[in-house]
């Protein structure tokens, strides 16, 4: 297709912009930087699609003139010829064209290999007009990222305006900066891509830099760039600090903006005396030490994000462009599995394009050949020729030699969870530490001298005011790849003792016990892993994992909570046979689990089994039987088995009172679910207040009105209250109880949803649907997010949900929601569970109430059944549901009307 006669106009004016921006020097992202617009605008300048701002044309001008886009001689000519062609879309001011052309021409800069004109005058002088760059690395073509830290820099070196002052303190250089960072995370890279950034931009005449890894190479990059200017290649000076020393002066004289790059500064005090002291030009530092405050403002190079470290590596792979979404998928994974460090993502992509593997392949490759990988640089690494291995080799070298102890504290590290290391758990867990590692950690003046080595290289990060420490995966995984199996297996034992010792075991308030067990749970996840990977099986390591089981059980994270379980329970019987007293704990704890899961008969055989074995090993008033009896007793009240729960609660209670005396807290647990059980029995209900009252004072009086507990009995006496008609006593007591969990727990807690269920429930039986609603939907949010959206617990708030719908008349909400809930009890609890029959009692009474007597006849009769097995022919509930069924019944002519009920 041709295009109009005035789309080619357009076409070829844009393609005259894109030459003058070529021929000053700038990409696209450079001259949207320049005009603050952005680099889509640009492009659509260059293909004709749009017409620039006049404000915007007229800078590009000013630069094409500036920079000599225009042929000499011919300037007015050209500069006129395309302000005649952009004048017909672009309203110009012809005073400004004016003025641009009455300015005088420039001079074409001079580069450093012509001659001095200017021999004899002052050095500043004489190389005025000469534009230096010294950067030894071409630009990076797999460069990714990095935009927010780059635009950092880019406000932090600013150059000075031409009227302020040009002396750079030494206290405070507020013209340097210092980019720090672990070995291999992109410092020098990033420092590269600012150098061209900033030349683009036209921000420095001269761009130096000094490689600074020791003095001897900061006084080569001097001499050499010495060699460079005009005013010294010539000199007879042969004594290498004296001409360093010019050269430095010379900065200090330079009229124009400069900017000087000091690459891995690893030993700032050896860069600080050939910094600049005075000047019109910026300093930028990399380095691995961590401590450079005293030098410099500092931005720290981390690892990339997940989406950038993909597109790095899809880069370097040459798959960018082609890549599939199972492709980006794959480099995904792989971006995650190598901690998104740069360094290692390069080599990746290097090792693809290489050899021509799929991503997924190298991910495979990676798992079983870690460590030749992480020491493969590959053959087209020109830029950063080190491999991650080979870049802290020499750091590691200088640790080991310098302080033995801080190298065995990197390798403790490396087999910990590496975000967050208490610093406690180094010292308190010194008994299980090598000799020269113990010794060290317990000294206070020694530990901060390891972890300063450490942190000089970047290999560990400290957290001042949490007392934690960090580290990066791939140094841990270097450290490992050095040691034989046999000394990660002893390092594995060591940090499975360690962690044992320090995890808080059987506290007297687990409450007051929660954030400590928090701060060491991710150290319990890594001994977890190294048990399995090494068969430890330890008395320690089914201790650890019991004890962090109990952890998440308290905090309703049961599934987490039956893994570790069940993996101490393996440990135990791998150790031989298991001790049997040992064995009855774990399983009692599975039970508990599985009982507040509602997997009722996976609870009830393991509760028996562990039941038999305290039985047979311990004597009858043994406080672990009791225990059994308690927990035995409280499956058999969720199940309506009453008459089989009281004796053993009142057994249980008779044991601990006796063992433990009557305000003991065990038997304030045993008093209130003994009052649950009196709730819940026909006729039994004036001996649970008293129950509830004694077992709320000795609570208080152990842990205080505001205690996590305090909010459980409050919940109970509550729902008592609310079963009696005792509304007015009730609602005070959950909001109590509601706001104590708030405060806990936070608002998304499981444990918050239960109050939340039993208020709104409240509300309900009063009329009082606008109060009762949102209360319902949020226990519904809080149990979907935590549980998913096909538990059991979401019937009860999905069923009274549906019935304050059905009182507002709100018929096709409530239709849906009896129908999920229904669904959910049969799929989750079975067709004969008494929470199946509440819903169809529910469900039958929105059909009775819409006048549909045939569909609730079916479902009363259902809840009837259910209810007269598993409660009793005479229970409440059960003589509800058989008169509903009466009415309806009665209603469709099917028996008479004075047909006495409870028959």
């Amino acid at each position: 297709m041709s295009r109009s006669f005035h789309g080619e106009l357009d076409y070829v004016f844009g393609q005259r912009m894109l030459a003058m921006r070529t021929g000053i020097g700038l990409t696209q992202e450079g001259l949207a930087t320049l005009l603050g617009i952005t680099r889509k605008a640009i492009g659509r300048w260059e293909t004709g699609e749009t017409y620039p701002k006049a404000s915007h044309l007229q800078a590009l001008l000013a630069l094409a003139l500036q920079h000599g886009v225009f042929p000499a001689g011919q300037e007015e000519e050209e500069i006129r010829a395309f302000w005649r062609a952009a004048h017909q879309k672009v309203l110009l001011d012809e005073r400004w064209l004016q003025e641009l052309l009455s300015r005088p021409s420039p001079t074409p800069t001079q580069t450093a290999s012509e001659p001095s004109s200017a021999a004899g005058q002052d050095s500043a002088v004489a190389t005025e007009k000469i534009a230096l760059w010294t950067v030894p690395f071409a630009r990076n073509p797999h460069f990714t990222g990095r935009d927010e830290l780059l635009e950092q820099l880019m406000q932090q070196l600013t150059p000075p305006a031409s009227d302020q002052p040009t002396t750079l303190h030494r206290a405070a250089l507020t013209q340097a900066q210092v980019i720090k960072g672990l070995g291999g995370i992109g410092k020098t890279q990033t420092a590269v891509e600012y150098a061209y950034r900033a030349r683009e931009l036209g921000r420095y005449t001269h761009t130096l830099w000094i490689a600074a890894a020791s003095e001897e190479t900061i006084l080569t990059s001097f001499v050499t760039l010495a060699a460079q200017l005009p005013a010294f290649a010539s000199a007879a000076e042969t004594d290498q600090r004296k001409l360093v020393a010019a050269v430095i002066r010379w900065l200090e004289q330079c009229q124009e903006p400069w900017l000087l790059i000091m690459d891995n500064a690893d030993d700032l005090s050896l860069a600080q005396p050939y910094l600049p002291l005075k000047g019109n030009g910026s300093v930028l530092l990399t380095t691995r030490a961590s401590a450079v405050g005293w030098l410099a403002s500092s931005l720290e190079v981390d690892v990339m994000g997940v989406m950038e470290g993909t597109e790095l590596l899809l880069r370097r792979a040459l798959r960018f462009a082609s890549a599939t979404d199972e492709e980006i998928n794959e480099a995904t994974n792989l971006t995650v599995a190598l901690a998104q460090f740069p360094l290692a993502l390069d080599q990746a992509g290097a090792y693809i394009e290489e050899t021509g593997c799929g991503i997924a392949d190298y991910q495979e490759l990676y798992q079983t050949h870690r460590g030749a990988l992480l020491a493969r640089r590959g053959m087209q690494a020109t830029q950063y020729p080190a491999s991650v291995a080979t870049t802290w080799s020499l750091s590691f070298q200088y640790v080991q030699e310098a302080n033995p102890a801080a190298a065995e504290l990197l390798r403790l590290c490396a087999f910990l969870a590496p975000d967050h290391i208490p610093e406690e758990l180094l010292t308190g867990g010194a008994p299980y530490w090598p000799p020269l590692l113990q010794q060290a950690v317990t000294d206070r003046f020694r530990f901060n001298q390891m972890l300063e080595i450490l942190m000089a290289f970047s290999l560990v990060k400290r957290q001042t005011s949490d007392r934690l420490l960090s580290t990066h995966r791939l140094v841990q995984a270097v450290q490992m790849e050095g040691l034989s199996p046999e000394e990660q297996r002893q390092w594995a034992q060591r940090i499975v003792s360690s962690v044992n010792a320090i995890f808080p075991a059987d506290p007297t308030d687990p409450v007051a016990a929660w954030p400590q067990c928090q701060r060491y749970l991710e150290q319990v996840q890594v001994c977890d892993l190294l048990i399995r990977d090494h068969q430890l099986f330890l008395p320690e390591a089914a201790q650890i994992l019991e004890r962090a089981g109990i952890y998440l059980f308290e905090q309703a994270l049961y599934a987490n909570a039956e893994k570790l379980y069940q993996q101490a329970l393996y440990v135990l019987t791998q150790q031989g046979p298991p001790e049997p007293l040992s064995e009855a704990r774990i399983l009692h704890r599975l039970a508990r689990l599985y009982y507040w899961q509602d997997k009722l008969a996976q609870a009830e055989a393991l509760f028996q089994q562990a039941r038999h074995l305290r039985e047979a090993y311990l004597e009858p008033e043994h406080l672990d039987i009791a225990e059994s009896l308690h927990d035995i007793a409280g499956l058999y009240t969720t199940q309506a088995n009453y008459t089989e729960a009281e004796p053993l609660y009142l057994q249980a209670l008779r044991i601990r009172e006796q063992q433990l005396g009557s305000e003991h807290l065990q038997v304030a647990e045993l008093l209130n679910n003994l009052a649950v059980l009196y709730t819940s029995m026909p006729g039994m209900h004036t001996k649970a207040e008293p129950l509830y009252l004694r077992a709320q004072h000795i609570w208080e009086q152990q842990y205080g009105p505001e205690h996590p507990m305090i909010a459980f009995i409050l919940q109970n006496r509550a729902w008592f209250y609310g079963k009696q008609g005792r509304y007015r006593e009730a609602e005070p007591l959950y909001q109590q109880a509601l706001r104590i969990r708030e405060h806990h727990l936070g608002p998304e807690h499981r444990n918050v949803a239960i109050i939340l269920s039993g208020l709104a429930l409240l509300y309900e039986k009063q009329g009082r649907y606008r109060e009762a609603e949102p209360l319902y939907l949020r226990t519904l949010h809080i149990r979907e997010q935590q549980l998913g959206v096909e538990h059991a617990t979401l019937a009860p708030p999905l069923d009274g949900l549906a019935n304050v719908y059905t009182a507002q008349g709100r018929f096709t909400e409530a239709e849906s929601l009896y129908q999920r809930a229904l669904c959910i009890c049969e799929q989750q609890l079975g067709a004969e569970h008494l929470e199946t029959a509440r819903v169809l009692h529910d469900f039958a009474g929105f059909h009775q109430t819409r006048g549909q007597i045939g569909e609730a006849a079916v479902l009363y009769q259902r809840a009837l059944t259910i209810r007269e097995t598993m409660l009793s022919p005479a229970h409440p509930e059960t003589n509800e549901t058989r008169d509903r069924l009466h009415e309806v019944l009665v209603a469709l002519g099917q028996v008479p009307e004075t047909m006495p009920t409870g028959a």
